[in-house]
């Protein structure tokens, strides 16, 4: 019983939409259940957009406390204001939101490295 507590996979409380259309998964295994419409009209370069089912799973490099952070700023909400967070994990999100061009979070990304 414990292997299959392991083998379980962790999705995300904040993205774990029921009718997402693409999984993404980061290096330390949580899932991230999104929808690509989101994705490709806020981003510039996230993989996996060319993958045509829901059963395929995409796996980025970031750690989730990266992908989550960066994940708020695709959806039309309120975007964090990263007050709070150490230094390396916002040179981490600047990285992630650079390599993937999430634009609407590169400025407040440079000011809180500032």
């Amino acid at each position: 019983m414990p292997d299959e507590a392991l083998s379980t996979p962790i999705v995300n409380n904040q993205f774990s939409a029921q009718d997402a259309d693409i999984t993404i998964q980061s290096s330390d295994g949580v899932l991230f259940k999104l929808h690509r419409q989101n994705l490709g009209t806020n981003t510039g370069g996230f993989p996996g957009m060319e993958i045509s089912t829901q059963e395929e799973i995409v796996h980025l490099p970031e750690p989730a406390k990266v992908l989550e952070i960066v994940f708020q700023f695709v959806y039309p909400k309120k975007h964090p204001k990263l007050k709070g967070l150490d230094f390396g994990t916002i040179l981490e999100v600047a990285e992630a939101v650079e390599k993937y061009e999430v634009f609407a979070a590169m400025n407040i990304c440079e000011i809180r490295l500032q």
